[in-house]
């Protein structure tokens, strides 16, 4: 299947949410600046995603073979084992914020724009789940991403990108030879159905992270991967 492009994602920052994860009370010194910086922000910003469907070519001893190219990782092994079908993707916060926030020569003004960044990444990462459980008809799914755990680690991008095509052509997304992606604010990597509604963020270590959406529960890697 040929990736699909999600472009038209509406990301339109409420102040007063913004004012809440950044502490800044009404009336402050702040409240002004961010005024500012959300009024740039709604006419540059163009968070996308992509993805494709891929089917499982084979599940082995040391992990999955997904349209021909072999994902090694025990986890993923045990996650895929009644699975027929993955959502390889990216989403990201889009270059034009990327580009915006490196013009930025205030550091607070920076930090501000890095935080209002990651809420377009989130942005991007919702309106994907929630356009592939309405086409797909999917119910609860699971997400994972390379280097979020050492079973899968951070060089497996190179392997994800080759499944999803060309994300630089398609939507702006660069990988690097470090394995990190330009623009910063993006992630990589799959989806698919299961009984419960997980992403590996669950059980990294790493404390803060623009992805995580719960807290690291190490009873997690007892029960649900023995």
């Amino acid at each position: 299947m040929d990736p699909v492009i999600l472009d038209q994602i509406e990301f339109n920052p409420s102040s007063g949410r913004l004012f809440k994860k950044l502490r800044i009370k009404k009336g402050s010194k702040h409240e002004e600046l961010v005024h500012l910086l959300v009024k740039e922000i709604r006419s540059i910003a163009r968070p996308m995603t992509m993805y494709t469907v891929t089917g499982i070519d084979e599940i082995n001893e040391t992990g999955v073979v997904l349209g021909g190219i072999l994902m090694e990782s025990r986890v993923m092994r045990v996650n895929l084992n009644e699975v027929h079908r993955v959502f390889p993707y990216i989403a990201t916060s889009g270059k034009e914020l990327h580009d915006w926030i490196q013009s930025k020569d205030d550091m607070l003004e920076k930090y501000y724009a890095e935080e209002i960044s990651q809420m377009a990444l989130r942005t991007a990462g919702d309106t994907l789940l929630a356009h592939l459980k309405g086409t797909y008809q999917l119910g609860k799914t699971a997400s994972m991403n390379p280097g979020s755990l050492e079973d899968w680690p951070i060089t497996s991008q190179t392997s994800l990108f080759k499944l999803l095509g060309d994300p630089e052509q398609a939507i702006g997304v660069k990988l690097m030879e470090s394995m990190l992606m330009i623009p910063k604010h993006s992630v990589s990597g799959i989806r698919f159905e299961s009984v419960s509604d997980f992403s590996n963020c669950e059980l990294c270590p790493r404390g803060k992270c623009s992805h995580r959406r719960a807290p690291y529960d190490e009873n997690l890697l007892t029960t649900k991967y023995r």
